[in-house]
């Protein structure tokens, strides 16, 4: 059997189409699927499924595949969602989940329904979340779908965590010009390039390497910059920027609005090229 899952947005034309016209007993001419975005095309013993609202179902449909050849699949399957209500396929996905044991679900949502209690994974998806949730995730080939800023924060949080990103695999909800799987050059940090950071309160200047974080950097030329955890988590070490660019990934330990002020972590942020901070 075939199924399709379709979400309409601002500005659809295929899927308002299917919504506003099809109906039960219409005939349609189709096409087989295309892309290479599938576990056909990337065979492996362990995989890791992250997805972001619509994006689920991709990985419910490999899933499902796995599921009904009869094979005992390892996946670990985070979906990320608004409230438990609107995860898409969940009675489908906790059907399979509770057949057999190789699928094992991990849910993510922003905030709770109204008088049901939730006792699942809340906030935003980041890399403590990651580690509880797929503790061998350097083992296992990811597939990722959903928002454009939501791939782009799984592939920090992957890629700050030294993941092989050659086996990281995305689709994207809007259609591109060249091939859909390819995967944008995020700007990370090398460790074969230098940096250079200047603590301009302090009026020092450290050279270190790009995947040395700011707040090692202060450290190594006897700067103390309050912190606490160092996971980008309490926030202790926030600081200005005032010139150059970092790449951070925290654990929810700076608002958004700080970071339009100019604001970043020093224990998650790591300098790329030049870049001021006060300190």
């Amino acid at each position: 059997a075939l199924t399709i899952t379709v979400k309409a947005q601002d500005g659809s034309t295929g899927t308002r189409w299917m919504l506003d016209n099809l109906h039960k007993g219409m005939r349609i001419r189709a096409i087989g699927p295309a892309g290479k975005f599938s576990i056909v095309h990337h065979p492996a013993e362990k995989y890791l499924f992250i997805s972001a609202g619509s994006g689920i179902t991709p990985m419910v449909a490999m899933t499902t595949w796995l599921y009904d050849s009869g094979r005992e699949p390892d996946i670990v399957f985070i979906n990320c969602a608004r409230r438990p209500s609107e995860i898409i396929l969940r009675d489908r996905m906790e059907l399979m989940a509770s057949r057999i044991v190789g699928i094992d679900l991990k849910w993510v949502v922003e905030e709770p329904d109204p008088f049901r209690p939730w006792t699942g994974y809340r906030g935003m998806f980041n890399q403590i979340m990651l580690g509880l949730m797929a503790q061998d995730y350097l083992e296992r080939e990811v597939f990722c779908c959903g928002a454009e800023p939501f791939m782009r924060a799984v592939r920090e949080a992957l890629a700050g965590l030294g993941y092989d990103m050659d086996r990281y695999h995305q689709e994207s909800f809007t259609a591109e010009p060249a091939h859909a799987e390819d995967v944008p050059e995020d700007v990370v940090p090398d460790e074969q390039n230098q940096a250079e950071i200047a603590f301009a309160i302090s009026g020092i200047t450290a050279k270190c390497n790009e995947t040395d974080s700011i707040l090692a950097a202060a450290k190594a030329v006897g700067l103390v910059i309050p912190s606490g955890c160092a996971m980008g988590i309490c926030g202790t070490c926030k600081v200005r920027k005032t010139e150059g660019q970092v790449h951070m990934v925290h654990n929810g330990g700076i608002t958004d609005e700080d970071v339009e002020d100019g604001y970043i972590l020093a224990c998650c942020s790591k300098p790329l090229g030049r870049v001021s901070v006060e300190a």
